[in-house]
């Protein structure tokens, strides 16, 4: 591969995609060079330009959450209730690699723009669904987001203060996951793509997604009936891994989760003849004497300040961080080496650079999120060859663009 090329640069994609899941997936293939063509609905758009805060320096119609997650893309506004809009569509399916849509089950079929439907328009079609609970079953056609998701599938069963209620994790992990497995789940499908001519159909559920991010509990859960405890700062199954209040207020989050990290934490720690105690010499040991453990820790670590304390778990090779908020965060001495931010537009908009990186293709992100319907008609010209006339046509009849409120 040439230098500074993209290794999706040849792929095209249709995307039918809104919210969080199936935006996130695309992003990440427009970052690797995919040309992606951004559907959304006349009134509104996608939901998250009305989410978050809103950036009035772009645009009525663009917010944070928006910006921070459809950059690389070409957006056009479609009335998909419309047989015209959805007979461009058609025409669109049959000049592009892959179609993703996260709508509930049922609405692309009833549209005539399923998989069955596409995939005889463009052989070797990929067609990647994202759905909440899956095509099929009692829950198939319930609105879900990301909070039903931690709810159901027990994130948030395990997520809080000791003795406390659930918490909902801060970032939209089931949202994140399911674009993450859309994203591998297609890339799959396209790599082995020869070896299916018919087309081959994606299907992602936010629950499996969810359900997933539970992994590392799920034989204790099912196989021992174990409860997973919530336990705050700590970790069900590791002691110590978590965050300690140092003498300045501070956190310093600790992390060892192996016994050679353990051992060095005891002599860094002045208390070396924990290495040998039977209460906590084994993690299974630690685990049973957590609290014991716990408050001896925490005493240890309000005796300094953090600053104090990293420097000596550094100094003993022992994992450790301060426990940044994000603003912070994103400007850490390693977080700029890493270039983790980018700006990219005029006005410029930050966002967060893709982590996805090698050094045989171009790395950097190139353009921001689409104003609403910003690419509609350089879309239907350039790709469809639709003259001037009938574009005029398609516009009048409220097939593209904003729509009047009707009377």
């Amino acid at each position: 591969m040439q230098a500074h090329k993209k290794p999706l640069g040849d792929i095209k994609v249709l995307d039918f995609t809104h919210a969080a899941a199936g935006p996130y997936a695309t992003m990440f293939l427009g970052d690797m060079g995919a040309e992606i063509i951004k559907i959304e609905k006349p009134k509104g758009g996608d939901g998250t330009r009305s989410m978050g805060r809103p950036l009035p320096m772009l645009g009525p119609k663009d917010s944070d959450y928006y910006v921070a997650i459809n950059r690389n893309k070409k957006g056009m506004v479609l009335d998909l209730e419309m047989p015209e809009a959805r007979e461009l569509c058609r025409e669109l399916a049959k000049k592009v690699d892959i179609v993703i849509q996260n709508f509930r089950p049922g609405v692309m079929e009833r549209l005539g723009l399923g998989f069955d439907d596409l995939k005889k328009l463009r052989p070797g079609l990929i067609y990647c669904s994202i759905s909440a609970f899956g095509p099929t079953g009692p829950w198939s056609t319930r609105p879900a987001n990301d909070i039903i998701m931690q709810s159901v599938s027990g994130l948030m069963g395990v997520t809080g203060e000791v003795g406390g209620g659930p918490l909902r994790m801060g970032a939209p992990i089931s949202d994140f996951a399911s674009g993450l497995f859309a994203l591998s789940g297609t890339l799959a499908a396209l790599h082995a793509r020869e070896k299916f001519p018919e087309g081959q159909h994606v299907q992602i559920a936010m629950l499996d997604a969810a359900f997933n991010m539970m992994a590392g509990y799920v034989p204790a859960a099912t196989m021992l009936g174990h409860k997973i405890e919530r336990v705050g700062r700590g970790h069900v199954q590791i002691v110590p891994y978590q965050a300690f209040m140092c003498g300045d207020n501070e956190y310093v989050m600790v992390g060892a989760f192996t016994r050679e990290f353990w051992q060095r934490l005891c002599r860094a720690l002045g208390h070396e003849e924990w290495i040998t105690d039977p209460r906590f010499v084994t993690n299974p040991a630690r685990l049973a004497n957590r609290d014991i453990l716990i408050k001896q820790l925490e005493e240890i670590f309000a005796s300094k300040s953090s600053k104090e304390w990293i420097e000596i778990l550094i100094a003993a090779d022992v994992p450790n961080s301060p426990v940044y908020e994000l603003h912070d965060a994103v400007h850490s001495e390693q977080a700029v080496h890493n270039g983790v931010l980018k700006q990219v537009g005029d006005p410029p908009v930050t966002v967060l650079r893709t982590p996805i990186r090698s050094d045989e293709w171009d790395n950097d992100t190139h353009t921001p999120a689409p104003g609403f319907g910003a690419d509609t008609v350089s879309v239907l010209q350039q790709k469809l060859g639709l003259d001037d006339d009938r574009i005029q046509q398609l516009r009048a009849k409220g097939v593209f663009g904003v729509q009047k409120e009707k009377k």
